[in-house]
């Protein structure tokens, strides 16, 4: 059985996560039959339910797909995913950034951490951390690898960054309303109270990076910041069982 906890949990991250996708395919995909739509919506929300980010993964790379072959089919019914040029150059210089930023972040962090634990609230890591940490089944560690730097960056980024802060926060309220929403939002996605500086402020960067260089800039964002996670981790456990 679930916990209370756990359902709520479940509930945000299939609603965070699965219902952006969701609301821009029936735009795009308006001209199906109804029961065409009620049977794929009935299969997507299952599976979304099962999976939590490998069903609204799948929905997106079929976004980003009509969106790259069908132009005037997306603009008639929904704005381009993909608004503007994104480059190598533009990758290599995001990345290095990336890469210098989530030091101070990583020490903020460590400041944050100690201040928590001095007033008694007991924090601990993420759980899918914990996981790969203590896990000795390469196939569940490469599925771990694959979920945290190639499928979160892009269903994240895609809701948070892209629908939430892009297209329906920043024309209503402001690009700094938006991102401090989108931020907070983000932080709660991840359920960590350990982690908070280092949510809320890698939020504010891919939206600055998103508002700078589109959709593109803030999964490099995302990508590079959580491959360089993973790169710690398993260089971590390469140390631990030596000491």
């Amino acid at each position: 059985m679930y916990s209370i906890k756990e359902v709520l949990q479940l509930l945000l991250i299939v609603i965070v996560i699965g219902l952006p996708p969701y609301l821009i395919a029936l735009k795009t995909f308006r001209n199906l039959k109804l029961i065409t739509i009620i049977i794929l919506s009935i299969i997507y929300w299952g599976g979304t339910i099962y999976t939590q980010q490998v069903i609204p993964f799948i929905l997106i790379l079929i976004l980003l797909i009509v969106n790259s072959r069908n132009k005037k089919i997306m603009e008639e019914y929904e704005p381009s995913i993909v608004n503007k040029k994104f480059t190598l150059k533009d990758f290599i210089l995001i990345a290095g950034a990336t890469i210098l930023i989530r030091f101070p972040i990583g020490i903020i962090n460590i400041f944050y951490v100690l201040l928590v634990d001095l007033i008694g609230i007991n924090v601990q890591s993420q759980e899918v951390v914990d996981i790969f940490v203590n896990s000795q089944n390469n196939m569940l560690n490469i599925l771990i690898i694959l979920l945290v730097v190639i499928v979160a960056p892009l269903n994240e980024e895609f809701s948070m960054r892209y629908w939430l802060f892009g297209k329906v926060l920043s024309p209503r309220a402001g690009a700094i309303i938006a991102a401090l929403i989108s931020s907070g939002l983000f932080t709660l996605l991840h359920y960590n109270i350990a982690g908070v500086p280092t949510f809320f402020v890698l939020g504010l960067y891919a939206c600055y990076i998103y508002y700078r260089k589109g959709f593109w800039g803030a999964v490099t964002v995302h990508f590079i910041f959580n491959l360089s996670s993973v790169l710690l981790l398993m260089l971590t456990k390469l140390i631990i069982p030596i000491a």
